[in-house]
C-alpha cells in the first residue's frame, strides 16, 4: 500500500525539523480540544440518576441512561478509523472545524430531546465528533513537534485532559442539580473553539520523495503491539471508574467521599504526566511506559487488600502515579513510528484502541457482590503482565525509530 498523496491546495504545516515551534496560542488551542474527550462522559455523570428518574416510564430505561455514557465511547471506536483517513486526505483543520460543529449539535441534543431514543442518537454523533477531534488533533501535534519537544507536549496535553476531569465531574455535578438537562449545555463551549482551530495549520505534511516510499510505511508490528497494550491498559485502568465505587462503597466510604477519592485519583494523575513533561527524552519510552503499568499494578492491589477508604487512597495514588506515565510515553512510541503520510489513520487507531478499551473493561472485568477486591486482584496481575511485556520487548534490539 503506498503513502496517499498530498492535497495539492492545503497549506503545509510548518515543519516540525524547521526548528519553530508553535506558538502558545495554538499550543492552548490543542490543550483545550484535547479536553472534549474527556467532557463526552464526565460532563453528564452526575446527572444519570435525575435522567433515570425523567424517562422512568420508558422501557429499559435504567438501561439505556447508562448506555448514553458507554454508547459514546464504542461511536468513536467503530468511526475513528474513517477520521484518520479523512484527516490524511483532506487535511486536519476541515476534519477539526466539521467535528467541531457535530460536537455541538450532538451534545446539545439533551437541552431538547424528548425521548431516550432521541438522547442516545445524539450521544453516537457526539462520538463521531470526538473522534474526529481526537485524531485530527493528535495528528497535528505528531506535524508540529517532534523528538523531545513532542513527549513533552503529550505529557502536557495529558495532564491537561486529566486536570479538565477534575473540573467538568464538579461542575457537571453543580448544573445537574438544577436540571438534569443543564449538563448538556457544556457542549456548546465546542463553537467557541472554531475560531482558535481557524488559525491552525491546516495541511497535510509535504510529500515525500517517491525514492524513499520504502521508508514510509508504517512499521505495523510494532504499531500493533502499541494498540493491543493500549487496550489492555484501558480495559485495567477503567476499573476504578466502573467498579471503584462498589468496593469503595463496602469499606464506608459515602458518596461524597468516594467523589473525592475518585478525583484525587483523577489529579494525582494529571501532577504525574505534567511532572513527567520536565523529563521527557530523558527515558525510554517503553520502559517509562512500563514502569507506570507496574505502578498501576501495585495500585490495585494495595486498593483490593484496602480494609477502609484511607488504606484505598493510597492504592489509588501508587495507581494515578502510573496512569500518569503510561499513555504520554505509549503516545511517544506510537509518534516516533508514524510517517507523516500515516499519522491520521495511526493516530486513529490509537483512538479506537482506547475506546474499545473503555467499552470493555465493565464487560469483561466485573466485580461480584461480596468479592468487590478480586475483580481489582486481576487487573493488577494484567497490568504486571503487561509491564514484563513490554519491558522485554524494550529489550530487543530494533532498527532506529523515525522521528517524522
Amino acid at each position: 500500500m503506498s503513502a496517499p498523496r498530498s492535497v495539492p491546495f492545503t497549506t503545509p504545516p510548518p515543519s516540525p525539523t524547521a526548528g519553530h515551534a508553535p506558538d502558545r496560542l495554538t499550543q492552548l488551542t490543542l490543550l483545550l480540544l484535547s479536553t472534549l474527550t474527556i467532557m463526552s462522559g464526565a460532563t453528564i455523570a452526575p446527572a444519570l440518576p435525575a435522567m433515570q428518574a425523567h424517562f422512568a416510564d420508558a422501557p429499559n430505561a435504567a438501561f439505556l441512561v447508562k448506555l448514553s455514557l458507554t454508547i459514546v465511547g464504542l461511536a468513536i471506536a467503530l468511526t475513528a478509523p474513517l477520521s484518520g483517513v479523512l484527516a490524511d486526505r483532506y487535511g486536519r483543520r476541515p476534519v477539526l472545524l466539521v467535528s467541531l460543529v457535530l460536537y455541538a449539535l450532538g451534545g446539545g441534543v439533551g437541552l431538547i430531546a424528548d425521548s431516550i431514543g432521541s438522547l442516545l442518537a445524539g450521544r453516537i454523533v457526539l462520538g463521531l465528533a470526538v473522534a474526529g477531534t481526537m485524531t485530527a488533533a493528535g495528528a497535528l501535534v505528531n506535524d508540529l513537534f517532534s523528538g523531545p519537544a513532542r513527549g513533552k507536549f503529550l505529557s502536557q496535553q495529558a495532564a491537561f485532559g486529566n486536570f479538565g476531569g477534575a473540573v467538568l465531574m464538579p461542575l457537571g455535578g453543580l448544573l445537574a442539580a438544577a436540571s438534569w438537562r443543564a449538563p448538556f449545555a457544556l457542549y456548546l463551549i465546542s463553537l467557541l473553539l472554531i475560531p482558535l482551530t481557524l488559525r491552525l495549520a491546516g495541511g497535510l505534511p509535504a510529500p515525500l520523495p517517491t525514492d524513499s516510499a520504502q521508508d514510509t510505511r508504517p512499521r505495523w508490528a510494532s504499531i500493533g503491539v502499541i494498540y493491543a497494550l493500549s487496550v489492555g491498559y484501558m480495559i485495567v485502568f477503567y476499573l476504578m471508574p466502573t467498579q471503584g465505587p462498589f468496593l469503595l462503597g463496602t469499606l464506608g466510604a459515602a458518596p461524597a467521599v468516594t467523589g473525592l477519592l475518585l478525583g484525587a485519583f483523577t489529579l494525582v494523575a494529571a501532577i504525574t504526566s505534567l511532572a513527567y513533561s520536565r523529563f521527557t527524552g530523558r527515558f525510554n519510552p517503553q520502559r517509562a511506559a512500563a514502569l507506570g503499568l507496574g505502578l498501576l499494578a501495585a495500585g490495585w492491589l494495595t486498593v483490593s487488600g484496602a480494609t477502609s477508604p484511607a488504606g484505598a487512597l493510597l492504592g489509588l495514588i501508587l495507581g494515578g502515579l502510573g496512569g500518569g506515565l503510561v499513555f504520554p510515553n505509549l503516545y511517544t512510541w506510537l509518534a516516533d513510528l508514524t510517517p507523516p503520510a500515516w499519522r491520521g489513520r495511526v493516530t486513529a487507531g490509537m483512538s479506537s484502541a482506547i475506546f474499545l478499551g473503555q467499552f470493555l473493561s465493565p464487560v469483561l472485568l466485573t466485580s461480584q457482590p461480596a468479592h468487590e477486591g478480586l475483580i481489582f486482584r486481576v487487573g493488577a496481575l494484567l497490568a504486571a503482565v503487561m509491564s514484563a511485556a513490554l519491558v522485554a520487548f524494550s529489550l530487543r534490539r530494533a532498527r532506529p525509530a523515525r522521528t517524522g
